[in-house]
């Protein structure tokens, strides 16, 4: 086979090979989930924590608010029953009394006031989470596409990876060595067909002299525009 013609077939594999290694890297980004999937789960997770942040608040200001009272109540029987009579001990025991009482007093509406926030977010939570599992479930049919192309795609990967292999058995070391060159610092593109007495990757024309030597010339011939190998076929 002419060697140019073997280095365009080699830049057809190695075009075939990075738009497989492309899809795989995307097949493998979207295989957690797609942006809106990621973005219901975060949000999902988020109003559960502040749920259960609003319901530990409520807890707390209850069981703060039950012991509180039992606290008012030995003070109120102690205060009611007579035993104490010095009347500064009774004018403490007043204050201290009118001071748990405002507290409880505060910690009463703060847990009312938990318990209706912790309602809303209930709601919100819920409502989050059904939304949730209706994308879980559609994403769940997509995934297995997903992971069934994926795997092809893999296969496909591996397959022209060991074709390349062989391809460049014949190549000479030099010119595989040019176009490795050019193939990294022309998007990829080394080899250039000739069309119409033009650059097929630059499409520009081609002097006369140029065009003869691609046509006949077993040796490298490069685009006088954008120097890349030119391919007649």
């Amino acid at each position: 086979m002419n060697p140019i013609a073997e280095l365009y077939r080699l830049q057809e594999i190695d075009t075939a090979w990075e738009k497989i290694r492309q899809r795989i890297l995307q097949l493998q980004k979207f295989s957690g989930g797609s942006g809106q999937l990621l973005k219901a789960r975060e949000q999902a997770k988020v109003a559960e924590a502040e749920l259960n942040d609003i319901r530990k608040q409520q807890r707390e200001a209850e069981s703060e608010a039950n012991s509180l009272t039992e606290r008012i109540q030995e003070a109120d029987a102690l205060l009611m029953g007579g035993q104490v009579r010095n009347p500064k001990e009774l004018e403490a025991l007043q204050s201290s009394l009118e001071s748990m009482r405002r507290h409880k007093s505060a910690l009463d509406d703060r847990g009312v006031e938990a318990m209706v926030k912790a309602d809303e977010l209930g709601v919100k939570f819920a409502e989050q989470t059904e939304a949730l599992e209706a994308l879980e479930t559609e994403w769940a049919t997509k995934q297995q596409s997903i992971d069934d192309e994926l795997v092809r795609r893999k296969k496909e990967y591996a397959y022209l990876k060991n074709v390349r292999a062989q391809a460049i058995k014949t190549i000479s070391p030099k010119f595989l060595e040019q176009y490795e060159y050019l193939r990294g610092r022309k998007n990829g593109i080394a080899v250039a067909k000739l069309e119409d007495d033009s650059c097929g990757a630059c499409h520009m024309q081609l002097p006369v002299g140029v065009i003869s030597n691609v046509q006949r010339s077993p040796d490298l011939v490069l685009c006088t525009a954008c120097g890349r190998i030119l391919y007649a076929e």
